[in-house]
């Protein structure tokens, strides 16, 4: 069947280009400021058995047993880790392997269309500019949009098994104990398959989906703390615009901005909604993919606490079929104006895709190796295994080394009761014999000790300082510390 928008031959240099260059984004990946907390899930789940976080220690008991977290995601990570080594690289490869393939995914389930179809769909798929960003970052939307897709694909293929339902629901359950915005794959697949099936397949969908989600709650009920699980997820900061009316109410009104947070959003976004103005008089809401989109939708819509760019992510295979499937089957029959248009539309998707990887190859240029820059303030911190409260990231190389609460405890401290001055802030930290404070200057979710601060404050005296963070050092070690490096 001959192309309608572009040659194969172009697909084919297309795709190849953009794969080789997401390839070179992976290469000295910049560190993306909370890969550090999942990477400490992980890493005590790997050294004791099981998830806590010394980086927050004293909020909502975490530093003793963690129960709310992206639990598959984790768990997939501390196997990695166990194997790998823990470090900035290495906390991205499961976030990296899914987010290829989500890809090879799409390109499974339009093997059924004609060839142009098949490379349009993967191509917008990794040419979507918030993949390019987050494929490589250690968080879990790739593995959870990977997983609902894989779920959609074993609903919507041939055949007529009866275990179709069930390992569809089982994938769309691991979805959810990816991330529980996953949720959304169980209620869209639920509804999709009663109107398409019946109510014995759906029954069967539903059953196979909850009882994996169910895993969720496991080590909570095996240690006997279900009501830590519970007050753990109440208290949760992550969860507390979907406990708040008027905060639900704004993400609710402001959850247009999903899909057109910036260009790398919008251009897919809007591609597609081109497609269904032109093609309107074409497409059906029975069409399976589009029913199952719109039902994605709307469920997150619903269920989502937050607006922000990367849940993108968790529709973008569907999108990405819809506009190459629309473009491939309609477009030949449309006025010569219309196809020109697409085709500028096209180009200019492939435009926003170079630029989003140009940024992160520079950011990768630019931003300076976090273990590396932790490695050299260490070299101003002689007395180990001492406290320390620092940036997050300083996790990544050091959590041997000292014993390090974030930066970030303060900044929820503050965000759930009142601003805590510099002073005071100091002040606690003595009291607590805290031996090192490490500013974050980017403020990455930090406590804020400004740039600009005093070199003493209280007890504490500075004695390093770059474009990153500013070092301080209690008086009762500051003598180990000058002995170690001459300081200006």
């Amino acid at each position: 069947m001959p192309s309608t928008v572009f040659s194969i031959r172009i697909y084919y240099v297309a795709l190849f280009a953009l794969l080789g260059a997401l390839l070179i984004t992976f290469i000295h990946r910049a560190e993306y400021y909370d890969e550090a907390w999942f990477a400490e899930q992980s890493f005590w789940l790997i050294r004791t058995g099981y998830v806590k976080s010394e980086l927050f220690r004293g909020y909502n008991g975490w530093e003793n047993r963690l129960y709310v977290f992206h639990k598959l995601y984790i768990y997939a990570g501390a196997l990695v880790m166990y194997v790998t080594g823990i470090s900035v690289a290495t906390c991205k490869l499961v976030s990296i392997t899914l987010g290829i393939l989500g890809g090879y995914l799409v390109w499974l389930y339009s093997r059924r269309a004609d060839p142009e179809q098949k490379y349009l769909a993967v191509l917008l798929y990794f040419g979507c500019g918030t993949l390019i960003r987050f494929i490589s970052v250690n968080r879990p939307e790739t593995m959870c949009m990977a997983l609902g897709f894989a779920s959609y694909l074993a609903l919507d293929s041939d055949g007529n098994s009866r275990s179709k339902p069930v390992m569809a629901g089982v994938l769309a359950g691991l979805a959810a104990l990816t991330h529980l915005n996953g949720v959304i794959y169980l209620v869209a697949g639920t509804i999709w398959l009663f109107v398409k099936a019946g109510f014995r397949p759906t029954f069967l969908f539903a059953v196979a989906g909850g009882l994996t989600l169910s895993l969720y709650g496991l080590d909570a009920l095996l240690d006997g703390d279900l009501m830590l699980l519970i007050n753990q997820f109440r208290d949760d900061p992550a969860t507390q615009q979907n406990l708040n009316l008027a905060d639900k109410l704004a993400v609710l009104t402001d959850f247009h901005q999903i899909f057109f947070h910036s260009q790398n959003e919008a251009a897919l976004s809007a591609l597609v909604i081109l497609c269904a103005i032109l093609f309107r008089k074409h497409i059906r809401f029975s069409q399976p993919i589009l029913l199952y989109t719109i039902l994605l939708i709307t469920s997150f819509w619903l269920l989502t606490k937050s607006n922000t760019d990367i849940y993108f992510l968790l529709f973008l295979p569907w999108l990405a079929i819809l506009a190459a499937n629309w473009l491939s089957t309609y477009i030949a029959d449309q006025p010569i104006w219309q196809q020109r248009f697409v085709q500028i539309m096209l180009a200019l998707y492939c435009v926003v895709a170079s630029i989003q990887i140009r940024e992160v190859i520079l950011e990768n240029q630019t931003v300076p190796d976090i273990e590396v820059h932790n490695s050299l303030l260490a070299t101003y911190m002689p007395q180990h295994h001492t406290k320390v409260i620092a940036p997050v990231e300083f996790f990544f190389g050091q959590m041997d080394n000292y014993k390090i609460r974030g930066l970030t405890y303060y900044y929820l401290l503050e965000r759930e009761t009142k601003k805590i001055p510099l002073s005071t802030f100091f002040q606690l930290a003595s009291q607590d014999n805290v031996m090192y404070i490490i500013s974050d200057h980017r403020l990455n979710a930090s406590y804020d000790i400004p740039v600009n601060a005093p070199a003493q404050i209280g007890a504490y005296h500075r004695v390093f300082q770059d474009e990153l963070s500013t070092i301080y050092v209690h008086n009762a070690g500051r003598k180990a510390t000058e002995s170690t490096k001459n300081i200006d």
